[in-house]
């Protein structure tokens, strides 16, 4: 399903639906058909996320903002991820921060991400990606955390491509075939990220 979306530094949620097509928030859901365009902005909440286990880019140059978060990924999304809710049907569950992957992470990149699961994770548990500034924590990349570990990499200073992973009806929970691409580019005369591409169709 062809998005864009937009997640804010205030961490509010909007919508703004193009054409006559109504979505609900950033719940991440393409329907069934992941092949479907659609257009839609959202904002992401700072208390929800995606994804450990990510992959990245070797670092590139800064953003033109001046200011730098902490050079510790893990440090940058200790409290992001104490604060996360936890994705719903796993009431008891917790996200793993010792084991959250931060090499899309980058303090003074205009964007980077930091992906983390659930502690005694499988290779269908939820996964939260989480996006900064500078350092600065936005909100996760999507409302709703996709299960399988997808792959992130840094393709610019300002831009994030992730590579979600989705069962198709014959597959295994070992060997999930479907694929469903997004890109995330940090808009600095908004303020604000913005999401283009497809996520893992609803089930």
């Amino acid at each position: 399903m062809r998005t864009t979306s937009t997640v804010r530094t205030t961490g509010l949620l909007v919508l703004a639906v193009a054409g006559t097509v109504a979505l609900a928030g950033c719940t991440g859901g393409a329907g069934s058909d992941p092949t479907a365009t659609v257009t839609r902005t959202v904002a992401a909440s700072p208390t929800s996320a995606t994804g450990a286990g990510s992959s990245s880019t070797p670092s590139t140059t800064p953003s033109s903002t001046p200011t730098c978060g902490p050079a510790d990924g893990a440090a940058a999304a200790a409290g992001p991820i104490a604060d996360l809710p936890v994705p719903a049907g796993l009431e008891g569950a917790r996200w793993d921060a010792s084991r959250a992957d931060t090499t899309a992470y980058d303090g003074c990149a205009a964007l980077s991400a930091v992906t983390v699961s659930v502690v005694d994770a499988t290779a269908s548990s939820p996964v939260a990606v989480l996006l900064f500034h500078d350092g600065t924590y936005l909100g996760t990349a999507t409302k709703e955390q996709y299960a399988f570990v997808p792959g992130v990499t840094r393709t610019a200073p300002d831009a994030l491509r992730v590579e979600y992973r989705y069962a198709m009806p014959a597959d295994s929970n070992a060997d999930p075939t479907g694929r469903a691409t997004a890109t995330y580019t940090w808009d600095d005369g908004a303020g604000r990220v913005e999401m283009t591409g497809d996520v893992p169709p609803t089930p």
